[in-house]
């Protein structure tokens, strides 16, 4: 069978988190300071701060173990929690709490376009030679659809959206792809990273590892790799430009 669906990772791969942090920190900031008070830039501040000590609110939680998504949402309240703490504002109910930690990732991404340069044209390319684009992330699926829609992309990607809340698991592995519920050899996945790649092989879809470093790519399965730039992926299809 030929390939009809196309699967992106999203950071490093579509999207520069370079770009995203500092925008995702703006957007949030507006979003807070209209629903709780205080200003935008106490709020953005405080993500800066959460940022920089990311890993002391997750060092306990084990994404990829069996209660992996309950860890990932664990991670996600504590980390809104300390929105509230960093800028000496109330702290709302904890179903609040829950709601308001899932929301926000999608709120804050949906007003940041952090493509990196040459991924618009790619997947305008990809869309118009009648591929099915989707994503699999490590993201949740509000947040992928967010970071599509601050892109202005999200109309192009009529495929499934795989995050964790999706497949039931953060690593992606095998059944992280079979979630697509696709036939496996339909697929192609885009991806930066050397275990996304395996994962894809694993479920027997077709992979291509995109290295934008500068140095030796690490080892991968994958069918062919990208240096740099998304736009060789359209000569490996054979898709001709206009």
């Amino acid at each position: 069978m030929t390939i009809t669906h196309i699967l992106f990772d999203l950071y490093g791969t579509l999207v520069d988190s370079r770009l995203m942090i500092p925008c995702y920190a703006q957007q949030l900031g507006r979003v807070m300071a209209d629903r709780y008070g205080g200003t935008p830039d106490a709020w953005a501040d405080a993500n800066r701060r959460i940022v920089a000590d990311w890993d002391s609110y997750y060092a306990d939680l084990d994404f990829e173990g069996d209660n992996g998504l309950d860890d990932l949402w664990e991670g996600m309240i504590r980390t809104t929690r300390a929105l509230f703490r960093l800028t000496n504002t109330p702290e709302p109910v904890m179903d609040e709490l829950a709601a308001l930690s899932r929301e926000l990732p999608y709120l804050a991404t949906s007003g940041c376009d952090a493509l990196f340069p040459e991924a618009r044209g790619v997947i305008e390319r990809l869309h118009g030679a009648g591929y099915r684009l989707g994503v699999a992330s490590h993201t949740t699926t509000a947040q992928a659809r967010g970071t599509l829609a601050g892109a202005g992309v999200l109309e192009y990607f009529a495929g499934p959206i795989l995050g964790p809340d999706v497949t039931g698991m953060f690593a992606k592995n095998r059944r992280f792809y079979l979630a697509a519920a696709l036939p496996p050899e339909t697929c192609l996945v885009i991806d930066d990273s050397p275990d996304g790649i395996r994962g894809a092989k694993a479920a027997g879809m077709t992979a291509v590892l995109i290295y934008r470093g500068d140095d030796s790519p690490p080892p991968s399965p994958a069918d062919h790799m990208l240096r740099g730039s998304l736009d060789g992926l359209l000569d490996y299809l054979g898709i001709k430009f206009m």
